[in-house]
């Protein structure tokens, strides 16, 4: 793919969207607060009002989590949007997209989702999709002119550390490092090294390993609302929907802590009901919600199905 395209066919279009570089983080932060600041283009949705800081350490952070990022700039203003986008086994898909207000209307999300579309389908997923805010939903007359149709709506948990970390079993559950694993080690999932590797995560997470379940856990200090906190991502596909859903719970509030984390947080569709009001019982709390919208809804349903409920498709 080239490095750079303008917005339409005219090579002097004032949009022009290119990668995103790792200098650019202190002006996407900027452009970022300014587009989710107001209620029609806010990102993050929160009982308690945002609490996801956009500092340039954030940029980076998503950056580093992303198959890929670029910036939309306007000659004569510099960077005035931006977008991310990942790639997992069986999905590709984009989020954090955001216009600097005075630009809206100017061709610039156009662009944005133009080339992240490009890329998601040259990544050859059979699931292709994006997350947005419920109040930026206003925007699928862009969206649903590439295809895309609501899908699903997600809802982002929240539990205070403290409170869920009751006792665990000793010395069953165990952490190993993203680095340490290897396809080839005697009695380990030949899968699992695979399915992490592509999960988009930062260079502290670790996989906590417990009877029949996986967690990919990402440590996120960058939440100072929240104390900081651990952000659960299922490796595996087996999902304990009784009593076993306590266990890996407590078993991840416990790492939390130890990481000196308060929260843990767990994104979830609102369509896997029994383990929603299973963990609402065990005292997390809605703290965010985002909507799915994808390009192909049975592609998506099949992927559900196959991955389980627990996922994470959104920052």
């Amino acid at each position: 793919m080239p490095d750079s395209i303008v917005a339409d066919s005219n090579p002097d279009a004032p949009v022009m969207v290119r990668p995103m570089r790792d200098d650019d983080a202190e002006a996407a932060a900027h452009l970022l607060r300014a587009a989710y600041g107001t209620p029609d283009g806010a990102a993050i949705a929160t009982t308690g009002g945002p609490d996801l800081p956009l500092s340039a350490g954030r940029i980076r952070r998503w950056r580093q989590n992303s198959a890929a990022a670029w910036i939309a700039e306007v000659r004569g203003h510099g960077p005035v949007g931006a977008v991310f986008a990942v790639v997992e086994p069986e999905a590709a898909w984009f989020a954090g997209l955001g216009v600097e207000p005075n630009f809206r209307g100017a061709g610039v999300g156009a662009a944005l989702t133009d080339r992240a579309v490009e890329f998601l389908a040259a990544s050859g997923r059979p699931v292709t999709g994006m997350e947005v805010a419920p109040a930026a939903v206003g925007a699928a007359g862009v969206y649903a002119r590439r295809g895309f149709r609501p899908a699903d709506l997600t809802v982002r948990l929240r539990g205070t550390a403290a409170y869920l970390g009751a006792p665990v079993e000793p010395n069953s559950w165990r952490e190993l490092a993203c680095s340490d694993l290897d396809d080839q080690t005697p009695g380990r999932e030949p899968t699992l090294a695979a399915r992490v590797r592509s999960q988009p995560h930062s260079a502290a997470s670790y996989v906590l390993i417990g009877p029949d379940v996986r967690l990919l856990c990402d440590p996120d200090p960058l939440i100072p609302a929240a104390g900081g906190s651990l952000d659960l991502r299922l490796v595996m596909a087996s999902v304990p929907r009784d009593q076993g859903t306590d266990e890996w719970v407590r078993a991840a509030a416990r790492s939390a802590l130890v990481r000196g984390l308060s929260s843990v947080d767990v994104d979830l569709a609102l369509a896997d009901g029994v383990l929603l009001r299973r963990l609402l019982t065990l005292g997390l709390a809605p703290s965010a919600s985002t909507v799915r919208l994808v390009r192909d809804q049975d592609a998506y349903v099949g992927w559900r199905c196959r991955n389980g409920p627990v996922g994470r498709w959104s920052f």
